[in-house]
């Protein structure tokens, strides 16, 4: 007798090269031909009926007359969905079911069959099939079964995708913050040494050419220093080590401190710099921390601020609902999709309008210093506002929760 030979239609064209997917994709990603579903249906009509219902729906297929033809189709050519009868001669539709679930687990099975019960439903459910159809087959309920089947596959591979980015993406993270912890390691005595000869420099030579070389040795392992204190606190921060040292303490002396540490590249742009602070307010906090984050706020706003422009410090108590310390300029704005982007640790906006400044004062750009504000404000149990535009400049507020006292 004969072997049964497989038919094949395919009702749109296979584009080489392309990804597989429902609808009109006809390759695997090896470039291997895929169709998307196998028929497995031993009587010839019921066969031709069903291949007329794929090809006007427009699936891609393969169809097959017997159990051992779609076993072999199935071992050569990648599928998404079968379509198989149960009661058949030679290897029955379980028996392949059992097969190319243990061979090919990804593929989904929708079983027709023409006598079902509720232990044999239950039976071809545990075997790990999608969906069963009953004889005589009604098309349009065969029709979105097969349609719900495809879009239960694409959403399976999306969520695959997915986790295997966000696997990914956890696994840089990890690496980023190993590689934050060993620089920070690794990094501070070289550069403490570097810094500790240059002073030792500075007070030996004499004044002259070497002299202003030093100098600029001397800037520059500064700003090294800089990076690698950030860089240590960032590590802290991390690492759940970001203890905060809260005493009680005038706001306004605070902020003077960081005007001054400014006046030079202030005056050199022409920036004018406003503190509305009252004399009276007190805040609970850790002060060298809370230094910090107002330094890296003005640092920042002296940066995006044009020549001539103006920044803003002001500092109010708010009641039970704690205190509010704002820095706001008049600089170049930053656009909505970046207001939360710039807290990200690294995270430089790509456009050279973003940067006014090139002063030697205002360290480098490593996209560290918003981090850095954002972790410590988060370690007082505190948030960090941004309200900007482009043009119209900056206002970020630190929000603390915290009772502010007021008195002595």
């Amino acid at each position: 007798m004969p072997r049964p030979q497989p038919s094949s239609k395919a009702a749109l064209p296979v584009t080489p090269g392309s990804d597989w997917g429902a609808g009109d994709k006809g390759l695997g990603p090896s470039g291997a031909e895929q169709r998307q579903i196998l028929l497995v249906e031993d009587e010839p009509d019921l066969r031709a009926l069903w291949e007329h219902h794929l090809e006007s729906w427009g699936h891609s297929f393969d169809s097959a007359s017997s159990g051992e033809a779609g076993l072999e189709l199935a071992r050569c050519k990648k599928y998404r969905v079968l379509i198989t009868d149960l009661a058949m001669p030679g290897l029955t539709g379980q028996e392949l079911i059992r097969i190319l679930k243990r061979e090919r687990p990804e593929l989904e099975i929708v079983v027709v069959t023409g006598n079902v019960t509720v232990e044999s439903a239950v039976e071809i459910m545990k075997a790990g099939v999608y969906e069963f159809l009953t004889k005589p087959i009604d098309f349009p309920q065969a029709r979105m079964v097969l349609k719900n089947c495809l879009e239960h596959l694409d959403t399976h591979q999306e969520t695959l995708r997915l986790k295997r980015l966000a696997e990914g993406l956890e696994a840089l993270n990890e690496r980023k913050e190993k590689f934050i912890a060993i620089t920070n390691h690794e990094l501070r005595t070289p550069v403490s040494i570097v810094q500790n000869v240059t002073e030792l420099l500075k007070e030996e030579l004499p004044d002259g050419d070497s002299r202003h070389l030093v100098e600029m040795l001397s800037r520059a392992s500064s700003q090294l220093v800089e990076i690698v204190v950030q860089m240590h606190e960032i590590s802290q921060a991390k690492s759940n080590r970001f203890l905060l040292d809260r005493t009680s303490f005038l706001l306004l002396p605070l902020c003077q401190e960081v005007v001054e540490a400014f006046a030079s590249p202030l005056a050199r742009r022409r920036v004018g710099i406003v503190v509305d602070v009252d004399r009276k307010l007190f805040i609970n906090a850790d002060r060298v921390k809370l230094k910090k984050v107002l330094r890296e706020l003005v640092q920042n706003a002296i940066k995006f601020t044009q020549p001539g422009g103006a920044i803003r410090i002001e500092g109010r108590g708010e009641g039970r609902d704690g205190l509010i310390l704002t820095v706001a300029d008049s600089g170049i704005g930053i656009a909505e999709p970046y207001h939360d982007r710039i807290f990200e640790l690294f995270y430089e906006v790509e456009n050279s309008l973003h940067h006014t400044a090139k002063d030697r004062d205002l360290g480098g750009g490593l996209g560290i210093g918003l981090s850095i504000v954002k972790e410590i404000v988060a370690a007082h149990q505190g948030r960090v506002e941004l309200s900007s535009q482009p043009g119209h400049g900056s206002v970020f507020s630190v929000v603390l929760p915290q009772v502010p006292e007021t008195g002595q």
